[in-house]
């Protein structure tokens, strides 16, 4: 089971770009540590002001082996203690999330330079509804061009709740995608379908671009 860990800090005025060169240092260093972490800056929705790192693990145990590497490495301490001594940032998030679908493995080759995420709160009961809902959207955004995957929290900013993504090559396939979405007809009809009755909240909507060559 592919897991996900997410930290997300909020740039401090007029630090924005120390915030931004000290984020891609922590990649680096991450990255130096054999971890798979991409750096990601939120350019609409609910997380705009912050940056975000996001690290994919094959497993709980490789979190956990990840996370003891990351205790251990003088480097890393050194770095750690040091960039939150500038005040450039504020620590907001740190949330762990697991695919739904068990045998999900992260493609570390995967070009994925757009993130559109979705996070849903199941209203009381309708879980089950929910999650149904959730898979029969997969063709429709597969169709269209969009690379979904759906992930669980399970500790962090909303917990129990299900972040739906959908990854794009680059903005311009982000822009084709939605403008592709915005009138299919099948789509339109799936969506007005889950309308009439809705089973979820929206709990965190944004759209992310990938910064971990910048």
């Amino acid at each position: 089971m592919s897991v996900i860990t997410l930290s997300r800090f909020r740039s401090e005025p007029g630090h924005a770009a120390q915030h931004l060169e000290l984020h891609l240092e922590a990649l680096n260093r991450l990255r130096g540590l054999g971890m798979q972490a991409m750096a990601m800056q939120p350019i609409a929705g609910s997380d705009v002001g912050t940056l975000i790192m996001s690290v994919n693990h094959d497993s709980y145990a490789d979190y956990a082996t990840g996370l003891q590497k990351m205790q251990s490495d003088a480097g890393w301490g050194e770095f750690y203690t040091r960039a939150m001594g500038t005040g450039a940032a504020t620590q907001v998030e740190n949330s762990i999330f697991n695919d739904v679908d068990p045998s999900f493995r992260a493609d570390p080759g995967r070009p994925l330079g757009v993130v559109l995420g979705l996070q849903w709160r199941a209203k009381p009961g309708r879980m089950e509804d929910f999650i149904g809902n959730v898979m029969a959207s997969i063709p429709h955004t597969e169709r269209l061009g969009g690379r979904g995957r759906q992930l669980m929290s399970m500790v962090g900013a909303h917990p129990m709740t299900m972040l739906t993504t959908t990854g794009f090559a680059d903005l311009d396939a982000y822009g084709e995608y939605a403008d592709k979405i915005g009138v299919d007809a099948e789509f339109q009809a799936y969506w007005a379908e889950v309308m009439k009755d809705p089973s979820a909240d929206l709990v965190r909507s944004g759209l992310y671009l990938n910064i971990s060559d910048a």
